[in-house]
């Protein structure tokens, strides 16, 4: 059996693990003036409210993943019940640009000096980054679906060959 993972799974995987690592280096300590000015580029993007449903939903997930692995068929009133808690656990708290800050400068800083990052969010706060923060979604959109048809036959022969190499190394049976 090959365990397929969505898109929007590997993307919420990869922002935990992002954030993960932020808290591994929130320990540093970086000037005031920078925090604030990738709390105000944070802002500009509108990243709080991006983030706050990414780390809900991957949140929820993992309650959904722990449950299922017990056994325990998930029901539409569990769904509703973890969802909001995940929701008064996590997504306030990243909701929260200043927080995010704190938690993203030593990475950020490590890459970009204040200027830069000011720089970069003049230009999200200009008319044509302002027009690509309002398409992002779209454009994203957009993208997967190209992606995603694009893989479709290569998937196909992905798993034909994958399973094929499974049962030629002993490692599966046939079906």
């Amino acid at each position: 059996m090959i365990v397929r993972r969505s898109a929007l799974t590997i993307l919420i995987s990869l922002v935990m693990s992002t954030t993960i690592c932020g808290l591994a280096i929130a320990d540093q300590k970086i000037d005031a003036s920078y925090v604030e000015a990738l709390s105000e580029f944070l802002k500009i993007q509108n990243a709080g409210s991006e983030i706050e449903e990414q780390m809900t939903y991957s949140a929820t997930q993992q309650a959904f993943n722990t449950l299922a692995a017990q056994g325990i068929q998930i029901t539409e009133p569990m769904q509703a019940i973890i969802l909001d808690e995940a929701r008064k656990s996590f997504g306030s708290k990243f909701n929260d640009p200043d927080f995010l800050a704190e938690l993203y400068a030593p990475a950020y800083s490590s890459q970009l000096s204040e200027a830069e990052l000011r720089e970069v969010g003049a230009f999200w706060n200009s008319s044509i980054g302002q027009k690509m923060i309002s398409v992002n979604t779209a454009l994203a959109e957009g993208t997967l679906t190209a992606l995603q048809e694009a893989s479709g036959p290569l998937l196909r022969d992905f798993e034909k060959n994958v399973d094929a190499r499974l049962l030629a190394a002993g490692i599966v049976q046939q079906p």
